[in-house]
């Protein structure tokens, strides 16, 4: 079964981890076809950004995978090397969240681009936002380009200030893409991307000497939903949360009742 929306499917943030994991996959291979020789696409899950004159951050970014952890092992110590028996600790595991991203490297593995695909996580409160803002200024002094797509209607607004935008209308939903080249750490690309409209191929900065590339968010959108098989397990007659504004909720409504005739 094919998307139904012509652009974002909003029915899909449920899914988000499955999705999450899944586009970055779809996008590595699209961007691997386009890619000039000497460059290569992958997912990965940590980055250790080395600023100058700072020490190093790793970063984990994006979908989460819990891993639990067993009580500890081995001998405890005390004074004078001597083994002596310790008290058990109850353990508490609260799962480590490894978060994937999407970057491009050339031929000696420097990270020339990052492609963020945000999370729940990454939007959840504002420690969530500053600890983001972080790492895109870390990302952007460290020489790195950065992709930051939102496609989650939830959640506080991760992205660089958007005030010099045109507003979004009232009852309208749209959701946002930023693209930041080093040196630039305050000027950015956005792409405004409304609910009612096919997503749109977004420039992929590369090193100065290349090209940009495309990469389709729509293609990637609906061969996620088709390949997830996600038209079987969809309930479009349930609510979905956070709702839709009303005019779009309408919208929607109407969409999904011709597609289903």
């Amino acid at each position: 079964m094919k998307n139904p929306f012509p652009g974002m499917n909003p029915w899909l943030e449920p899914f988000w981890r499955d999705v999450h994991a899944t586009l970055l996959v779809y996008a590595r291979d699209q961007l691997n076809a386009e890619l000039p020789p000497g460059l290569q696409a992958r997912v990965d899950e940590r980055l250790a950004i080395d600023v100058e004159g700072e020490k190093a951050r790793a970063y984990v970014p994006d979908v989460a995978i819990a891993e639990s952890w067993d009580r500890p092992s081995g001998p405890v110590l005390g004074q004078g090397g001597v083994a002596v028996e310790a008290a058990e600790p109850t353990i508490v595991d609260f799962g480590e969240q490894m978060l994937r991203r999407l970057e491009i490297v050339d031929s000696r593995a420097h990270v020339i681009t990052a492609i963020e695909l945000l999370s729940p996580s990454n939007k959840a409160d504002p420690e969530a936002v500053l600890s983001w803002r972080r790492k895109r200024n870390d990302y952007l002094r460290g020489g790195i380009n950065l992709v930051e797509i939102d496609l989650l209607r939830a959640g506080a607004w991760t992205l660089p200030d958007r005030s010099l935008l045109k507003p979004v209308p009232p009852g309208r939903l749209c959701y946002h893409v930023c693209v930041t080249r080093p040196p630039w750490l305050t000027r950015h690309e956005f792409y405004v991307l409304p609910l009612r409209e096919r997503l749109p191929a977004i420039r992929v900065p590369l090193r100065p000497a290349n090209p940009d590339v495309a990469l389709d968010l729509q293609l990637l959108i609906d061969a996620c939903y088709e390949r997830g098989r996600y038209g079987t397990v969809i309930d479009y007659t349930k609510p979905i949360n956070p709702s839709l504004p009303s005019e779009e909720a309408a919208w929607a409504r109407d969409l999904l009742e011709r597609t289903r005739e």
